[in-house]
């Protein structure tokens, strides 16, 4: 299980939200990767929960979309529309994402996903942005 956040972040459109505090790590099926990124290190299923809020840089639609391996992922993805560059929104989705077995008995997941959350909207402040994974 990881529990990981960022307070106060300003991300650019099309850019990888940082997650930059770690607030809670147990074993090792769930580790920080980078900056930005969670890397899922064993085979099974995954559930990862996002909340949030966030302030668009103007008026206009912000996107936080998770991404895995570099591909989106069309089930975890929340959209707000921003009203002007002082309100606060608030931003989340829960998503299960599979880490599929290879069937190689000694190394049963050949190699390991890695997920990350890309602001695909205009660019905005993330007051908070929480993402908790946990194997199940």
């Amino acid at each position: 299980m990881l529990e990981i956040y960022s307070k106060g972040v300003t991300v650019a459109s099309n850019a990888d939200v940082p997650l930059n505090t770690v607030a809670l790590i147990k074993g090792t099926s769930t580790v920080p990767l980078g900056a930005s990124s969670i890397q899922l290190t064993k085979c099974g299923i995954y559930k990862v929960t996002v909340s949030g809020s966030v302030i668009g840089s103007a008026a206009g639609v912000v996107t936080l979309q998770m991404e895995k391996n570099g591909v989106a992922e069309p089930a975890a993805i929340t959209t707000i529309t921003a009203a002007d560059a002082t309100s606060l929104n608030a931003i989340g989705f829960t998503t299960l994402v599979q880490v599929p077995s290879n069937n190689n008995l000694n190394c049963p997941c050949a190699t390991s996903t890695t997920i990350s959350f890309r602001n695909t909207g205009i660019a905005a402040t993330y007051n908070t942005i929480d993402v908790v994974v946990t194997r199940v």
